[in-house]
Formats: structure tokens, C-alpha cells, sequence
């Protein structure tokens, strides 16, 4: 069933002082070229940032998430391990890390670094659905459920994680639970959700 992987958000601040000015340029130029889709370009940014600060951990996460949208994923999770590297609570590398492991199938690589980031950040919504996802490929579907439900808890209009959290309770024959997930991930916006209550509902 496909997944929906959930837009992380990038970190906005300010490097260094006057000094630094022109690495603080490429940082919010990177981010917006990133915004507008191009990611080449995004990385180029990123590249001149870290001439002047080589283990500025923001840069490095955001240059990755960049090369993971251009599913350079080997390359991605570099970036991220030197921006842990440079700082260890920076709890964006771990998620973004886990994502790149995961599009590689490492669901076990990426388990390992969403606990971690969940550790760091234990009110992350997004953290706890893109565990579940993880979770769902280790068909480990209990625990797929803990985690989709925990990002409801925290934000109740999680479309993604009621779309998310239909799969591992039809897989578990609980239709019921499915389609009930599967109707307010509607209500809430996600269209494709209609194909798996006409597929499987009805």
C-alpha cells in the first residue's frame, strides 16, 4: 500500500555574526530554492555555507534532505552522519536519516535512528508516523499502530497518520478499524484514500 512521507521542516537560523553574513545568504537562499524544487541548485547553496562552516549541522540535515528528494540516499545519510557528527542531539538528522534508510529498505538502520530522534523530541507527530512507517515494513504491525495512534494523540488532524495506520489494521483483519481510518483520512484531504474504501470497503 503506498505511504505518504510527510515534508520535514527546515531550520531557520541565524550563523555567525557580520563576519558570516554571506554563509547566512546561502543558507536561506539554499532553503528556498529547496521550497521551489530545485534541489541542485539547493545543494549548491548548502555547499558554499559549508566553506564557511564545515560542521554547521542545520546545513549539512538540509543538504541531505535535498539529495534524498533527488534519491541520492547513500549520499544523503553521509550528510546527516556528519551533522550528528557536529552536533549529537540535533534531532532533525536523525529523522531525516531514518527517511533516507528507509527508502532503502534498511528498516532496521532506520528504526534504530527514529527511536533516537523520538528520545531527543518525544512530541514530534511526524517522528511517530514516520516510525509507524518504518514499523509497517518490518511487518511489525502492532507497533506500526502504537505509532501512527501516539501522532494522533498528538496532532488529531493527522490525515497522513490515519491513511498511514488503515494498512497494519487491515493486514490484522481488522477491517473495521481500517475503514474507519481510511474515511477520515478523506474527510481530512487525502484523496487516495477513496480507492482503498471502494477497494477494500465496500
Amino acid at each position: 500500500m503506498r505511504k505518504i512521507l510527510p515534508l520535514l521542516l527546515f531550520v531557520f537560523i541565524t550563523i555567525g555574526a557580520t563576519a558570516q553574513k554571506s554563509a547566512k545568504d546561502y543558507f536561506l537562499s539554499g532553503n528556498d530554492k529547496f521550497v521551489a524544487g530545485k534541489y541542485k541548485e539547493a545543494i549548491a547553496d548548502y555547499d558554499q555555507v559549508l566553506k564557511q562552516e564545515p560542521k554547521h549541522a542545520p546545513t549539512l540535515t538540509n543538504r541531505g534532505v535535498a539529495k534524498d528528494r533527488l534519491k541520492d540516499y547513500r549520499a544523503a545519510i553521509e550528510d546527516f552522519t556528519s551533522a550528528i557528527a557536529a552536533d549529537p542531539k540535533y534531532t532533525e538528522a536523525y529523522l531525516s536519516r531514518g527517511l533516507s534508510k528507509y527508502n532503502l529498505k534498511d528498516y532496521r538502520a532506520a528504526l534504530l535512528d527514529f527511536n533516537k530522534g523520538i528520545e531527543l523530541d518525544p512530541k514530534d507527530a511526524k517522528a511517530y508516523n514516520n516510525r509507524g512507517l518504518v514499523r509497517y515494513g518490518l511487518k511489525d504491525y502492532r507497533g506500526a499502530i502504537t505509532d501512527y495512534s501516539k501522532a494522533i494523540q498528538l496532532h488529531p488532524k493527522y490525515a497522513e497518520a490515519y491513511y498511514n495506520r488503515g494498512a497494519p489494521y487491515y493486514n490484522l483483519s481488522e477491517k473495521a478499524n481500517a475503514c474507519n481510518d481510511w474515511q477520515e483520512a478523506k474527510k481530512l484531504g487525502i484523496k487516495d484514500a477513496d480507492l482503498y474504501l471502494k477497494k477494500y470497503c465496500n
